[in-house]
């Protein structure tokens, strides 16, 4: 969850930068190089502002039942989220 959570921080980070993906990415620290780069300015941009936060906040709160004392099985709450992210229509992504 911890690795999901990373990468979509840096998507939304360069779908937030208004010089473009590109421009946001080059900013991480540390940098993404190469054809890592291109293929997650296309993510980003692909995905945009709202789908991207809407993201973030099912993780977050995936991330935050994961830290609370809860009997859900972690891996079965990792999987679900995943899942939604993946099924989450085209159009809002």
């Amino acid at each position: 969850c911890i690795a999901a959570l990373r990468h979509f921080r840096a998507l939304h980070l360069g779908a937030a930068d208004p010089g473009g993906p590109g421009a946001g990415l080059s900013r991480m620290r540390p940098p993404v190089f190469g054809p890592r780069r291109d293929r997650m300015a296309r993510q980003a941009q692909a995905w945009g502002m709202g789908p991207l936060e809407e993201a973030l906040r099912q993780l977050l709160d995936t991330d935050l039942a994961l830290r609370s004392s809860t009997s859900a099985p972690a891996m079965a709450l990792v999987e679900r989220v995943l899942i939604r992210l993946a099924m989450m229509p085209k159009g809002r992504r």
